[in-house]
């Protein structure tokens, strides 16, 4: 018999009429909600689960769920990790409500990746809409990844009507340029009008409401001639947008937009008046603009309630290739991920920043990520509740808010006397490098990357520093960083990883994982005590103890990683942050960090009523000093090798940051402290000193290939990980540099890699690939914008600047290697 099913998930529609280059909507789609862990998991806070959802324009009989093994949470560039559904839900909606399918908590562990998948038979049931939630997965366990939701599953039944497509133009009323305010200009040009002052410009799309162009300047020099939005062909990414639950989509990117209205435009005001005849919504939303603000009245009228897979009154669309523009904002775990309470902040790295505010809360706002596709989007929400199935409901009634859109520079003043480009990173850049993703609830490489918690150290650095910005705690983002890592939380180099038959702790591979997040970990704790918080997590903070401590091998206090060993021909992945570079075993770089970490706990866990946690740490830290010099000082170069390697060899190759972090940490004896920086500097001077306004480099002797990765074979010395510039941990060195008094040098280094950040040419959008450079220059590769290119703000931040962490100006705590520079620099801050 012929089978005349087809899988409804990988159903797409035709794309727009433009020779291929639009976007095709689909009816299967991946979303990650917020849930409660259950008691096997001893979650503490909320975790995030993902689901394919199921979204037809019409009904159809479902036939046969499968489910297969798929890919895993991408935890190291080395392999990708398979894994498979141990637990999942299916729900359906039959037109009136939503009722449990399946409910299937035991799925055995697969043979491997290719194994066949196991059939469900459905009856034929029949429905437009569906969410197969995954509950648990074998690697993350309640940690369910996006990879795997999207390749698991295989819905068949038959084949739904085809939704009817259609798009609808609002009326073009009066438009009206007169009486513009001092200012700002106004133009109307090809169906938009755009209005623009010394801070920013914004456009409107007058045939569908949305923004047709957004720049900003901080500075208010008028440079708002780079548009910050997201423009396809065929694709409206802008503005109003409904998906309701049951039916085809009403208002869409693409192929539908079945409204009516009309908008006009007076003066500095634009109006768009909308109605939704089919949800029985309207719509009235009134922009103004004024020399240094936007202002929304918005209104939204319901006849009745209407659940819906998309929703929003405007939604913005951002190009991360232009700038990675950044959501920072009150975290809300509901509903679907990436849900904020106002105010928050837009800022996007180079351009400026919008802070926007409401007099109610009826506004919320949804920031949501999607790499693949290249966009940002930011999701305004008016009288809206989230679902725990990823919907959202739209309530009956009127709700109104007024809304501010600011443009702030989100920065700190310099004190008197600061070097004019220090100066201008402070206004520009002390935000930059807290690139928080709401929809994954952390902090990480930029706002359309992944999340790597080996940062952590770097993002408190920044936070603890940065404090409170536009009514926004950075704090606050970073203890959600830090929840979401204790609760078991997966990330890059971070999570559960398979050794053939066996699963391990990511951890136990990449040690900086483990050794990072108790640093930031311990930071935060310094900079907002909270007992009540520590209490909460206090088994979850004891656990990572636990599993730190028996990382070390042999009992000398150093922790070791036995899968990476460090030996010159193995091409091992890192033990630490340079994941290309095979350094193993016994990790200088790691060690330090460690050391510092465990003397700061020891310190403000008793203080905060955790002082069991502290126990052992102490003599811990004391017998990594003892081991450390007889470990790593290498005695021809004299200053710390990068590693020793489980055969017992040293493997140095001058390693600026390596050195720096060793004696930043404090593990040294002070006397060793300045002769080893000093010598690196004179080393770094020898060889060319490269520019700095490009950045440092990690290694100023070449790393031999046998000491590399495989991706990295082939490559001469300057290119990426192997001796690079980048301002990426840069900030080690210069701190170095403060704390051992070559305050000449660290002020000369410090001036020329803030200026390149001021100026934006140190940085570009998601994937311009220009945050590493070869020496001359060139650039060779990465992200375009990485979170640690801005740790050398913390520095800046500490020597230079004005700091407002609260209310006082002046609360803010120092890193121990740059408080003295700091304090004979700025004596009222000491």
């Amino acid at each position: 018999m012929t089978d005349t099913t087809t899988d409804l998930l990988a159903i797409t529609e035709r794309t727009p009429p433009l020779g291929g280059m639009g976007f095709r909507n689909a009816a299967g789609v991946t979303v990650a909600t917020w849930a409660d862990g259950d008691e096997r998991d001893d979650i503490v806070g909320r975790r995030i689960v993902h689901a394919r959802t199921l979204r037809l324009g019409a009904p159809t009989a479902l036939r046969t769920l499968l489910v297969r093994p798929g890919r895993g949470y991408h935890k190291c560039g080395s392999e990708d990790q398979w894994d498979w559904v141990s637990a999942f839900r299916l729900r359906v909606h039959d037109g009136a409500g939503w009722h449990t399918v399946l409910d299937v908590t035991d799925l055995p562990l697969p043979s491997g990746p290719d194994a066949a998948p196991v059939e469900y038979d459905l009856g034929g049931i029949v429905t437009a809409s569906a969410v197969i939630e995954i509950r648990r997965s074998g690697l993350d366990g309640p940690w369910t990844p996006w990879n795997l939701a999207d390749d698991a599953f295989e819905l068949r039944g038959d084949p739904p009507p085809a939704p009817l497509q259609g798009e609808t133009r609002l009326r073009v009323g009066a438009i009206d340029l007169s009486g513009i305010p001092e200012g700002v200009s106004a133009v109307a040009d090809r169906g938009t009008v755009r209005f623009a002052t010394a801070f920013y410009a914004v456009g409107f799309s007058l045939g569908r409401a949305g923004f047709s162009f957004l720049a900003l300047d901080d500075e208010g020099t008028c440079r708002v001639d780079r548009d910050l939005l997201l423009h396809r062909p065929g694709v409206d990414l802008q503005g109003p947008m409904l998906h309701p639950v049951g039916g085809p989509s009403l208002i869409s990117p693409a192929l539908r937009c079945r409204v009516e209205g009309a908008v006009a435009v007076s003066g500095n005001v634009v109006s768009y008046d909308i109605a939704i005849p089919d949800a029985g919504q309207r719509l009235h939303l009134v922009w103004t603009m004024r020399h240094d603000r936007i202002e929304l009245s918005a209104t939204r009228e319901g006849d009745d309630d209407v659940e819906a897979w998309e929703s929003s009154a405007w939604q913005t669309a951002f190009d991360p290739g232009v700038a990675a523009t950044a959501t920072l904002g009150t975290l809300r775990r509901d509903g679907r991920t990436g849900l904020l309470d106002l105010p928050l902040l837009l800022h996007a790295p180079g351009h400026g920043s919008l802070s926007v505010t409401s007099d109610s809360d009826e506004a919320t706002w949804r920031s949501d990520a999607d790499r693949a596709r290249g966009w940002l989007l930011g999701e305004l929400r008016l009288g809206e509740e989230p679902t725990e199935r990823g919907t959202t409901v739209l309530r009956s009634g009127i709700h109104r808010a007024r809304l501010t859109w600011r443009p702030v520079d989100g920065g700190v003043d310099a004190r008197e006397g600061t070097p004019a480009g220090v100066a201008r990173a402070l206004r520009r850049t002390a935000i930059t490098g807290l690139s928080y993703r709401a929809d994954t609830g952390t902090f990480s490489n930029n706002s359309v990357s992944i999340h790597c918690p080996m940062s952590m150290d770097t993002w408190s650095a920044l936070a603890v520093r940065r404090g409170t910005v536009a009514g926004i705690d950075t704090r606050a983002m970073l203890r959600d960083s830090l929840e979401r890592w204790l609760d078991g939380g997966p990330g890059y180099a971070s999570g559960t990883m398979r050794d053939g038959g066996r699963l391990r702790p990511a951890e136990d591979e990449y040690l900086i994982s483990g050794v990072g997040t108790l640093l930031g970990l311990a930071e935060y704790l310094e900079a907002v005590p909270d007992a009540a918080w520590l209490a909460r997590y206090r088994p979850r903070i004891a656990a990572v103890l636990a599993r730190l401590a028996a990382r070390d091998l042999d009992g000398d206090g150093l922790i070791e990683s036995p899968h990476r060993r460090g030996v010159s021909g193995e091409h091992d992945w890192s033990t630490n942050w340079y994941d290309v570079v095979s350094f193993g075993w016994k990790d200088a770089y790691v060690n330090a960090l460690l050391f510092r970490a465990l003397r700061l706990l020891a310190k403000v866990l008793p203080a905060q009523g955790a002082g069991d946690l502290a126990a052992g740490l102490s003599p811990w830290a004391d017998r990594i000093a003892d081991a450390f010099v007889p470990t790593f000082l290498h005695p021809d170069s004299g200053w710390i090798a990068g590693w020793r390697s489980a055969d017992d060899r040293l493997h140095d190759h001058a390693y600026l940051a390596v050195n720096a972090i060793v004696v930043n940490s404090g593990v040294l004896p002070p006397e060793r402290e300045r002769p080893i920086i000093a010598a690196l500097w004179r080393e770094y001077l020898r060889v060319g000193a490269p520019d700095p306004h490009w950045g440092l480099p990690n290694n100023l002797w070449p790393i031999p290939d046998a000491d590399l990765t495989a991706p990295m074979q082939g490559f001469p010395h300057g290119f990426y990980l192997n001796g690079a510039l980048s301002h990426s941990q840069s900030r080690h060195f210069v701190a170095a540099l403060y704390r051992v008094g070559m305050t000449a040098e660290a002020d000369d280094l410090l001036e020329a890699l803030c200026t390149t950040l001021a100026d934006g040419s140190a940085f570009g959008g998601s994937q311009t690939g220009v945050d590493w450079r070869y020496w001359d220059g060139a650039p060779c590769g990465y992200e375009g914008q990485l979170t640690e290119q801005f740790g050398i703000m913390a520095v800046a931040l500490e020597c230079f600047g004005l700091l407002t962490v609260g209310d006082d100006p002046r609360d803010a705590s120092l890193h121990p290697e740059t408080a003295a520079s700091a304090a004979e620099r700025n004596p009222d801050h000491a």
